[in-house]
């Protein structure tokens, strides 16, 4: 059985209007960071990006800051990055890095979706 940090990482993702739904699953580890950065930067520059982390298993450093950037990008066009149900190993490691109070979180896609028409 792999360890968290062999485990795949898989995105499923949904375009609307307003904004990108992704949903991951699996670990944000180091080898896997730069595969998902175009993907989700790209997506924050252009509308609000609602983000499922409740099937993260394991998030590194790199992964913090990927969100953290994702965020800064959104925030810069009056957009939001809100992290649906993070696990909690993913909150333990937001809770680490100090980042806590750098995002928006919502228990459901359909808080996170009231959030954004705020």
């Amino acid at each position: 059985m792999p360890t968290p940090a062999e485990q795949q990482f898989n995105v499923i993702e949904e375009y609307t209007q307003k904004y990108t739904f992704f949903k991951a699953v699996g670990a944000l580890n180091s080898q896997n960071t730069h595969e998902v950065r175009r993907k989700f930067l790209d997506a924050a520059t252009k509308n609000h990006v609602l983000l499922d982390l409740s099937g993260v298993e394991l998030i590194v450093s790199t992964g913090i800051g990927l969100l953290f950037e994702m965020s800064e990008q959104l925030a810069r066009k009056g957009k939001k990055l809100v992290l649906i149900q993070p696990s909690a190993r993913v909150q333990q490691v937001i809770g680490l890095t100090g980042f806590t109070d750098m995002f928006s979180y919502a228990e459901s896609r359909i808080n996170a979706e009231k959030l954004i028409q705020q």
